[in-house]
């Protein structure tokens, strides 16, 4: 048995689990962490949003991302073979540094995170799993019951248990409150690394591409620069739309995820023209499962963050910063409830972090959504009524592609409700404010000076 008492435990060390520790940390708490797996470790999600930005200021490790990480000024959406699209420059909508961001190795910037919280004075355990928490057995805290590798078990006391488990949903499940968003379809995404790319414009300014794919498929494609010669391509499509595909390629393929795979980028002109002549570096990997969330989040023993307690579909790259800025804002409110017993600031935190997600799952379900921004008319043949639609939508809802989900997250929902129905898009095209400069060619790299001129 552990026999030291801890403050709080947080059971994960990815971007959530490291940002609350490092906050709590940082407010003088005792805090554990607990990580299943020895970082390094491989991760999909790598291409984050502005506003991390000051997140990462606040953690202290910005300097560390720019010295680091390949820079991200923007982002294009495209039809499958290129022909229509629109690209977004965040310095368009951010006047000052916050509008960088970063595409990311998850593997090295889940250890800075992790490191980090090491640095700030939490203590960090790798390679050994949570297996259940006891939240009953005394009043005035709880004990992680927890095992290594080899089988040998840990038992430790705290006074609060923050679940950061990622999509092992480790509380959820065992308090049995996690429920699927009725709004949303399930999705699997398969993805892997390529090296040797042939980036088009867009992709060798450092910007993200998204390639939307229509009818039963419901999904994209991404394409992420992780650096100069290397780039993350992944496929996420409708869960039925991958059974059925299963079924179909299991009958003459080994691996029929590979082979889904690479016949779902081979659909597209456009990624297929980027992956010519190019090389996977890495194998083949899969998530699904995409859209859930938990009913019971937190306690006054307990609360989850990131993925542990929701996860939506990452079309618009929102799951890294809202793990990042929910990390803070439940670790301030956890720290007020432990110094004052009130529960006000926690609530707070989560009523943020519930609008935030409402946002996310509003611009998911409008960005799918057919009688809103209809892609699967984007051909010569019925001309471009349909992507122009798209453009001028966005041009409403530039600020969250950025991150803008927390503080005016009600604005925002009010503003996409208006876009679900078509008539009205023309109408509300600059409610925020700003031009719809996504319709020049420019290049996201350059000054503000520079795309003025």
């Amino acid at each position: 048995m552990e026999n030291k008492f801890y403050d709080c435990i947080i059971i994960g060390g990815g971007p959530a689990g490291s940002t609350i520790a490092t906050t709590l940390a940082d407010l003088g708490h005792e805090v554990l962490v607990l990580e299943k797996a020895k970082f390094p470790r491989p991760h999909v999600g790598e291409s984050l949003l502005p506003f991390c930005y000051h997140v990462f200021k606040d953690l202290g490790i910005l300097e560390t991302m720019k010295a680091k990480f390949a820079p991200k000024p923007g982002v294009k959406f495209s039809n499958i073979d290129g022909t229509q699209y629109s690209k977004w420059c965040f310095k368009d909508v951010i006047d000052d540094d916050s509008y960088l961001s970063f595409h990311v190795h998850r593997a090295e910037f889940d250890q800075i995170l992790l490191n980090n919280s090491s640095a700030h004075g939490a203590d960090v355990k790798e390679e050994i799993r949570v297996m259940r928490v006891d939240f009953d057995s005394a009043p005035d805290h709880s004990i992680v019951y927890a095992e290594d590798k080899d089988g040998k078990e840990f038992i430790f006391k705290t006074r609060f248990t923050i679940d950061a488990s990622g999509q092992d949903t480790l509380l959820a499940r065992q308090l049995n409150c996690k429920e699927s968003f009725t709004t949303l379809n399930k999705r699997v995404a398969l993805s892997t690394h390529w090296v040797n790319v042939k980036p088009n414009e867009s992709l060798a300014e450092s910007n993200i591409e998204i390639v939307h794919l229509v009818g039963e498929k419901l999904g994209w494609i991404w394409m992420i620069p992780i650096e100069e010669n290397r780039f993350s391509v992944g496929v996420a499509l409708n869960m039925e739309y991958s059974i059925a595909q299963r079924k179909i390629l299991s009958k003459e393929h080994k691996d029929w995820q590979l082979a889904l795979y690479l016949q779902e980028i081979a659909t597209s002109p456009e990624v297929s023209a980027v992956l010519n002549g190019a090389e996977m570096a890495n194998p083949i990997a899969a998530n699904g499962d995409f859209s859930y969330y938990s009913s019971n989040k937190y306690s006054t023993k307990h609360a989850m963050v990131g993925d542990a307690g929701g996860f939506i579909d990452p079309i618009f790259s929102s799951g890294i910063y809202l793990a990042l800025k929910s990390g803070q804002l439940v670790g301030n409110g956890i720290s007020h409830f432990l110094k004052t017993g009130s529960l006000s600031v926690m609530d707070a935190a989560y009523d943020d972090i519930a609008g935030a997600y409402r946002l996310v799952e509003k611009l998911v379900t409008t960005f799918y959504d057919p009688a809103s921004i209809n892609f699967s008319g984007i051909d010569k043949s019925v001309g471009n009524y349909s992507f122009k639609k798209f453009e001028t939508a966005y041009s409403l809802i530039h600020l969250i592609l950025a991150g803008d989900f927390f503080t005016n997250h009600q604005k925002y929902i009010d503003a996409i409700e208006v876009l679900r129905n078509p008539d009205m898009i023309e109408k509300y095209r600059y409610l925020i404010g700003h031009p719809a400069v996504h319709l020049i060619e420019k290049a996201c790299s350059k000054t503000p000076e520079e795309l003025q001129a």
